[in-house]
């Protein structure tokens, strides 16, 4: 077999591991038994478990990336000096994450990945995952100071986390909207959960600024 084919097979198996049962759980033994390699190929192709968690999450995470800065960069270019409406923005955020989420073959796999990646407590995994999102940070980040420039720092950082925050719950727990309410959650139809995202979270962004609450005076 060819060391592509090997590479692929071993990181394909990892993905579905790690998405299933968390990254610390899952040991290279694992690994490497349902894949039906041995540990020399592991760490001829990745080094060692952590340099392919790294690559797991890489191999889905460069290619969202790279579409959203790249659709980001086109709508610029379109609105020539005019600042991109808030929306705008936002649709190139959300819609390359969704439309991975939407692939029947990787979309579940992917999705309960990023869950991980969101819920466990790995210092060096969120230092790494910092390094993969930083452009994105500088360049969106960029074009909501200029989308809403009557907001400060401080608030957008806030409104930007909720947004975050939103922005996974929509991407790894879908099936919670059908079990608690029955409203259909079906990820084929990524478009109107776009859109709806997208609405949601330009109100938040817009949502009047509250003036700052003065603590109570002890009686």
């Amino acid at each position: 077999m060819a060391k592509t084919d090997t590479k692929t097979r071993i990181l394909d198996t990892a993905e579905r591991l790690f998405a299933q049962k968390g990254f610390d759980a899952v040991s290279l033994r694992n690994i490497i038994a349902s894949a039906k390699v041995n540990l020399a190929a592991v760490h001829y192709h990745f080094g060692s478990k952590q340099a392919l968690v790294h690559s797991v999450i890489a191999r889905r995470l460069r290619p969202i990336n790279g579409e959203r800065l790249t659709n980001l960069a086109e709508a610029r270019a379109k609105s020539g000096r005019r600042p991109l409406k808030l929306e705008r923005v936002l649709d190139c955020l959300f819609r390359p994450l969704f439309r991975v989420q939407a692939d029947p073959k990787a979309g579940p796999t992917f999705a309960r990945l990023v869950g991980r990646v969101m819920g466990e407590r790995n210092e060096g995994l969120h230092k790494f995952m910092m390094g993969e999102l930083a452009e994105v940070i500088i360049q969106f980040g960029a074009a909501f100071e200029a989308a809403l420039p009557g907001l400060t720092k401080e608030e957008a950082d806030w409104r930007s986390h909720f947004m975050a925050g939103a922005m996974a719950h929509t991407l790894c727990n879908a099936d919670l909207l059908v079990r608690f309410t029955g409203t259909d959650a079906d990820a084929s139809d990524y478009e109107s959960t776009v859109r709806r995202l997208i609405d949601f979270t330009a109100a938040g962004f817009r949502a009047k600024v509250s003036p700052p609450t003065r603590p109570r005076k002890k009686k």
